[in-house]
C-alpha cells in the first residue's frame, strides 16, 4: 500500500491534539510500518451508522467483522487493513470520530 489516504475535508477534528501526537508517537514505538492494523468501533445498529464506517475504508482493502449487542442497539465493528505508517492509523480514527455517536475502542 503506497498511496497516502486523503484526509477528509468536512473532518471536524482537523487540528492535531496532544492527545493524536501522543498516541501517533506511541504506534511507532510498539508497531511495525507497514503492516496490518486493526481497528475495533462501537455503532449504532442503524443500517446508515454501520455504512459510514465501512465507507472509510472502502478502498483500503480492508476486511470486516460486525457483531450486534445482546439487545441489537448496537454493533460492534472490526476493520483489518494495511496501513503504511502511524499517521495512516491516525487518520483513520480521526476520520472514523468525525461520525457522530460512535465509540473508538
Amino acid at each position: 500500500m503506497k498511496t497516502k489516504i486523503e484526509i477528509l475535508e468536512n473532518d471536524k477534528n482537523q487540528n492535531v491534539d496532544d492527545f493524536y501526537l501522543t498516541f501517533k508517537e506511541k504506534l511507532e514505538t510498539v508497531h511495525t510500518f507497514p503492516s496490518d492494523y486493526i481497528f475495533k468501533f462501537i455503532v449504532s445498529s442503524k443500517a446508515c451508522d454501520i455504512a459510514k464506517v465501512y465507507s472509510i475504508f472502502e478502498n483500503a482493502g480492508a476486511s470486516f467483522s460486525t457483531r450486534d449487542s445482546k439487545n441489537g442497539k448496537y454493533s460492534s465493528i472490526t476493520v483489518k487493513t494495511p496501513v503504511n505508517d502511524a499517521e495512516d492509523v491516525i487518520i483513520y480514527y480521526r476520520q472514523v470520530a468525525a461520525i457522530e455517536g460512535i465509540e473508538v475502542l
